[in-house]
């Protein structure tokens, strides 16, 4: 896993579970869980901080983790083939980032960068599968909660893509 040289390690999440469980209810990826489960996953992620302007993912690089944003704002942009960079969102506490490449080892389908400074917290793929060898029950609850995830994505971008489903021609750009 390589982060940014300008962010500054925090800690474990677990220094900081007081204020994720303030932000709890902003946090899609943990709606499913118990207190006690969002407790156990904290102790397995690790928290960083972003100045302002700060690519956190980058379209194209390899990608063996996923990030939570704990504060502040990120853009997450595609270039389109014509080489103009296109804002597809902007998300900022709670949102997670980069599950798509965790879980299939593809490179990063889009860039990440963010706005105002930010927190967030960092979950790898070896952690993953850390938890589902060791924690078969929260880690396919984790798991199955971050393909929930994708599949609303995947649905979403098909309905603003404005793909024609039956004839499968894309029928507009990003």
């Amino acid at each position: 896993m390589e982060l940014h040289p300008d962010l500054v390690y925090l800690g474990g999440a677990d220094q900081y579970e007081e204020e994720i469980f303030e932000i709890i209810e902003d946090i899609k990826l943990f709606e499913a869980f118990s207190l006690d489960e969002v407790r156990t996953l904290c102790q397995l992620m690790h928290c960083y901080a972003a100045p302002k302007g700060i690519t956190l993912l980058k379209e194209g690089d390899a990608g063996d983790y996923l990030i939570l944003i704990l504060t502040g704002n990120v853009e997450v942009t595609k270039t389109i083939p014509s080489g103009e960079v296109k804002l597809i969102s902007q998300v900022g506490v709670g949102a997670t980032l980069g599950e798509m490449s965790m879980i299939d080892g593809c490179p990063r389908f889009a860039s990440c960068v963010t706005v105002l400074p930010t927190d967030f917290a960092v979950l790898t793929r070896e952690t993953l599968n850390d938890v589902l060898l060791q924690m078969p029950r929260l880690g396919n609850k984790l798991l199955l909660t971050l393909l929930q995830t994708m599949s609303i994505r995947l649905r979403e971008a098909i309905v603003e893509s404005k793909v024609d489903l039956s004839s499968g021609l894309y029928v507009a750009s990003l």
